[in-house]
């Protein structure tokens, strides 16, 4: 008997394209199952009064559509879902683009914590349902406690620094130059009179120091500071006052911003606050006769 010829050959044949067509099926199929929502507790920790909570990561097998998913919480009547919807509902974003975080709070007389995610996902006219679970007990490790947020530090504002003072002062047949050391720094001056007599002045932090020349007509006194080589003239100016008056006349000091008027109304802005300028952290002293 031919058996290539008997109706058993065409039931071969027939037997052996449903076998291909459904090797075609499952091998579409395939796909298809690989899609499953991925289910992990992140961390857990019990409170003070019992309570504890557990976070969750759910997370999508997809890198290229996300997920619809329904979420539900066991025990149901002991636990409080966060990061989903009222009904459960959440998006689960695609693989590479984070996972979902849910917060499970149970209370003290929960021992154990199971998370439900049934996913959906809809590719054109195909719909792939899968689900997975995670759970786990009671853990034994306390929550550390809140460390409360310290507000940050605003920067305190630098006191104004305080420059020295000038001291300037002119009688008939004198003249005075000295410095109140208002600052946390000694400052030493250094006189050079233009008869060529050179005197050093000493002025420790907080206090005041002065130096007193016989002057006349066309007398000067340059002052500098130790330390740097900044100078500055400074002129005699002889009071209007003492007109008429010889070398003993009245004596008349002049000092601030009232040897301005007996200059004429010119104020004499000294440069020696320059000179004290490098030893007082850069604070300009004037002084103005």
């Amino acid at each position: 008997m031919n058996l290539l010829k008997s109706p058993l050959r065409r039931t071969t044949a027939v037997l052996a394209g449903a076998f291909i067509g459904l090797a075609g099926a499952v091998a579409a199929a395939a796909p298809a199952s690989a899609h499953h929502p991925l289910v992990s507790a992140e961390s857990s920790c019990v409170n003070e009064d019992g309570s504890w909570t557990v976070t969750w990561k759910v997370a999508n097998s997809e890198d290229d559509i996300t997920a619809e998913a329904k979420i539900a919480a066991q025990p149901k009547d002991k636990s409080t879902l966060t990061g989903v919807g009222e009904d459960g509902t959440a998006t689960l974003p695609k693989s590479g683009e984070g996972a979902l975080t849910v917060e499970q709070a149970l209370t003290a007389e929960a021992n154990w914590a199971k998370l439900v995610v049934r996913a959906k996902w809809v590719r054109g006219d195909k719909v792939i349902k899968q689900s997975a679970d995670g759970s786990m007990k009671k853990p034994t490790e306390a929550c550390k406690p809140e460390q409360p947020e310290t507000p940050p530090t605003e920067p305190s504002t630098p006191p104004a620094e305080q420059a020295p003072t000038p001291i300037l002062e002119f009688t008939c047949d004198t003249m005075t130059i000295g410095i109140d050391n208002t600052t946390d720094e000694d400052i030493t001056l250094l006189l050079t009179t233009s008869k060529g007599e050179k005197r050093t002045l000493e002025v420790k932090a907080g206090d005041e120091g002065t130096e007193k020349f016989s002057a006349t007509e066309g007398f000067s006194v340059t002052v500098g500071a130790e330390g740097t080589d900044e100078t500055e003239k400074v002129d005699f100016q002889k009071p209007e006052d003492c007109a008429g008056e010889g070398a003993g006349g009245p004596v008349l000091p002049v000092t601030g911003a009232a040897a301005g008027s007996i200059a004429g109304g010119a104020a004499l802005l000294l440069a020696v606050g320059g000179v004290l300028f490098f030893l007082a952290r850069r604070r300009k002293v004037k002084f103005t006769a």
